[in-house]
């Protein structure tokens, strides 16, 4: 009789590790998320509040740059003056795919930590 309850106290005990670390996953995707895609999202709504889709790309007052351009690793996406449509496709288009890509991979990987969870108890 003691072997099953010491047998039962472990599974419970290794479900909620894995609990706990799919909810560290979880908490790792939606940090992700709001780093990248949220900026997107908050400067498309700013360009067109301020009806120019330049706007994200072009220096400030300040002389720096928004979320999608202020970074060294982002600094193509700099411009010191409005330019070229195909530019400005080039450079939303970009953003709008990065966009769309992670947040189709976040819900794909939480539907599949969603089926690893209900995994722990069969």
């Amino acid at each position: 009789m003691p072997a099953d309850t010491d047998t039962e106290l472990f599974l419970w005990g290794a479900r909620a590790f894995a609990v706990i670390a799919l909810l560290g996953v979880v908490a790792i995707l939606a940090a992700v998320w709001w780093l990248i895609v949220r900026p997107v999202i908050t400067e498309a709504l700013r360009a067109n509040e301020a009806g120019s889709w330049w706007l994200p790309f072009l220096p400030g007052p300040d002389g720096g740059y928004g979320p999608l351009a202020d970074n060294h690793w982002w600094s193509a996406m700099r411009a010191s003056a409005p330019g070229s449509g195909a530019a400005l496709a080039l450079r939303w288009g970009f953003w709008g795919f990065v966009a769309v890509a992670l947040t189709a991979g976040m819900v794909r990987a939480l539907v599949q930590l969603a089926q690893l969870g209900l995994k722990l108890w069969d």
